[in-house]
């Protein structure tokens, strides 16, 4: 067996740990950012967000809309295509887990307990040889929650960093 092959776990693993605790500088700026335009409310609006604002972290985030019952990609930044090596602008969740079996157990939960909390979510994990589908080990992944003013989370906003499986 290789070093690489022996470096990557058999099973995924993602641990949920407090936005203070992010790494990666562009996921620190957009939770200073998220913060900064929600003022007293509990999550901005979708319209409150400026992408002019947040343009030197733009290649890391998504925006994923929830309709219908299924989260559906948005808008998809050049970081996270990379990352996964598939189209998903414009597809939901479900459909993406139709390609990659192990995507509605691992990303599925995590987005619908930011859109359940209504408040930010910070993952870090590494994935496993159960995900093929994917270009990367290591990962760090916010998810911060969008909607109107005294109503429900309609839009998470993502920002990812990934450390690609080519470096090990």
């Amino acid at each position: 067996m290789s070093l690489a092959a022996a470096k990557i776990p058999d099973q995924t693993q993602t641990s949920i740990i407090s936005p203070l605790e992010l790494e990666a500088t562009p996921l620190r700026c957009a939770y200073a950012y998220w913060r900064s335009i929600r003022g007293d409310h509990p999550y901005p609006a979708r319209a409150d967000i400026k992408p002019r604002d947040i343009a030197g972290i733009l290649r890391h985030v998504s925006l994923v809309k929830y309709e219908n019952g299924d989260f559906v990609y948005r808008i998809v930044g050049d970081i996270v295509v990379r990352a996964y090596d598939v189209t998903m602008q414009n597809r939901t969740f479900t459909e993406l887990a139709a390609e990659e079996p192990q995507f509605n157990s691992i990303v599925r939960p995590v987005f619908q307990r930011c859109l359940d909390s209504g408040a930010p979510l910070a993952v870090r994990g590494q994935t496993g040889r159960d995900v093929v589908k994917v270009k990367f080990t290591d990962y760090e992944i916010l998810l911060l929650p969008l909607g109107p003013q005294g109503g429900a989370v309609d839009h998470i906003m993502t920002v990812s960093t990934y450390r690609a499986r080519s470096q090990y």
